[in-house]
């Protein structure tokens, strides 16, 4: 009988910063650009549990205005 190896794919957030720019479309390649757009884990879960964490995407909200 064959054995499978699985892995689980983890999605998660992170906070990226705040931008001011012209449009959304501007403020994410600002964020993608920007030095937080990375992540890092513990040193338990880099070496036993978690494989290239990276970040894929990005979403965009507009700040309320105060």
């Amino acid at each position: 009988m064959p054995k499978y190896s699985i892995y689980g794919v983890v999605i998660g957030t992170k906070y990226i910063g705040e931008f001011e720019a012209d449009s959304k479309e501007e403020a994410e390649e600002m964020a993608w650009e920007h030095d937080n757009a990375s992540v890092s884990l513990c040193h338990h879960c880099a070496g036993k549990e978690i494989d290239e964490p990276e970040i894929d995407r990005l979403v965009v909200e507009e700040s309320e205005v105060e």
